[in-house]
């Protein structure tokens, strides 16, 4: 029986690889591979989810501000009126449990005993109808990265070495509630701060397109920037 559906896409480990983590790793009390070696990106996991867009919007259309051009009465922006597809904060959906990571890592399975059941199912940790947060409680215990990223498929001396440099005590970790929650915390803030940095990337390329007058020295600039200053109520000099 397959306990778990965690591995998405095409691209796999070689098969002398897989059997050379299960000659030194062996097998779980459920039959699954005790270490595996994965791409990051094809990580998959269920966790509470958020507002869903439709992909043909720009960042500034969620939400913020659409370009009309510049026109008679000062900058063109107005407020979006985009909406999204459908709002899936409420409910467990399947994303990409590594965003931030790109390369192989190396996972070790830690048994459910690993991690706190009343503390998966802690209101904090719960949405409104009390579904955790991180999805469904590993009862059969779940994969944590111990490796990695790295670009290349590391060898079977690679390998060896890092497993045994880490049953030695090295680099050491068990799968834990908050280690869960660092992992969910840092793919948030990942996404988040790439949004930004979109968002960021447009309004500078607008300003320099449709506002070009705020870098210039040349006379009509100067006028340009006094009216618009005027308009919105600035009463310093902002012309040359």
């Amino acid at each position: 029986m397959r306990l778990r559906d965690d591995v998405r896409g095409v691209e796999r480990a070689p098969q002398e690889i897989e059997d050379y983590l299960l000659t030194i790793g062996g097998r779980t009390p459920f039959d699954e591979p005790m270490w595996r070696l994965v791409l990051a990106r094809n990580v998959i996991w269920k966790v509470a989810g958020g507002k869903v867009w439709d992909e043909g919007l720009t960042v500034s259309e969620r939400g913020g501000f659409v370009d009309d051009g510049f026109n008679d009465q000062g900058l063109g922006l107005r407020m979006s009126e985009a909406r999204p597809l459908r709002d899936e904060s409420g409910r467990l959906v399947e994303q990409q449990r590594y965003p931030h990571l790109a390369g192989w890592i190396l996972q070790r399975w830690f048994p459910p005993s690993s991690y706190n059941k009343s503390q998966w199912f802690a209101p904090e940790n719960c949405m409104a109808g009390g579904t955790p947060k991180l999805g469904p409680f590993p009862q059969y215990g779940d994969y944590e990265i111990v490796g990695g990223p790295v670009e290349k498929i590391p060898d079977r001396q690679e390998l060896y070495d890092f497993i045994s440099a880490y049953y030695r005590g090295i680099e050491a970790r068990s799968g834990s509630v908050e280690s869960r929650v660092r992992e969910a915390v840092n793919a948030a803030e990942y996404a988040r701060q790439r949004e930004e940095q979109k968002t960021r990337t447009f309004v500078e390329e607008y300003m320099r397109d449709k506002c070009s007058y705020i870098w210039s020295s040349s006379l009509e600039a100067g006028r340009v920037r006094e009216e618009v200053g005027r308009r919105a109520g600035i009463r310093e000099h902002v012309g040359n």
